[in-house]
């Protein structure tokens, strides 16, 4: 399959957000950024999530495309259910997939780079699935839940409020042009990072 081709699939030149699948025997799911650039494409993944340690191990992933917020956020925290996944034959193995997605695009890793936190992965693309045509129109408030989202993130791994700052002026984009599926998120999002608050301020109240 041809760098070019996934034009076709949703990933196109620079930065496109996406869920990664990963784990043959136990499927896992997360947000992440594909780049794609000079008809190359990478991936980066920090230490410490399963994720990097599923394609560390197997080298080799599915990057699914969704507009569903709701999806997007709860992967950004937790695992998504079991019945969330489906499996896609490739050779002797069997690759998880979103169900729900619009395509997913199974890649291998080629040449990765290792620092002390993180991997950086050259990614050859090897086949994929489109299963959604219908187009949608950008809307804001999709936008804004994922932005928060990535801000909530790094939120939990530096506990820096700047991100907090951040998110609620996400959350007024989302709440003004967002539908129901991203205002849904947006509540999943804010009890999430309640949670983490909480954690960060050593468990007291945050009233």
């Amino acid at each position: 399959m041809e760098v070019s081709e996934l034009n076709k699939y949703g990933i196109c030149d620079g930065i496109s957000e996406i869920i990664l699948t990963s784990g043959i025997e136990n499927p896992n799911a997360a947000p992440i950024g594909v780049i794609r650039k000079d008809n190359r494409v990478f991936i980066r993944l920090y230490r410490g999530s399963t994720t990097y340690e599923n394609v560390k191990l197997e080298k080799i992933f599915a990057a699914n495309v969704t507009c569903d917020p709701v999806l997007f956020v709860k992967s950004s925290f937790s695992n998504l259910e079991n019945e969330n996944f489906r499996y896609y034959p490739l050779n002797t193995t069997k690759i998880p997939l979103l169900k729900n997605s619009a395509s997913s695009v199974i890649f291998r890793c080629g040449e990765i780079k290792h620092t002390e936190q993180a991997m950086t992965a050259e990614i050859i693309p090897m086949d994929a699935v489109a299963n959604d045509y219908r187009p949608r129109a950008i809307n804001r408030g999709l936008t804004a839940v994922i932005e928060a989202a990535v801000h909530a993130t790094r939120y939990e791994l530096t506990g820096d409020n700047k991100f907090l700052d951040l998110i609620d002026q996400c959350m007024e984009t989302t709440y003004k042009c967002g539908g129901q599926r991203e205002k849904d998120a947006a509540e999943i999002l804010l009890n999430e990072i309640y949670e983490n608050k909480k954690r960060v301020d050593g468990g007291k109240s945050t009233e």
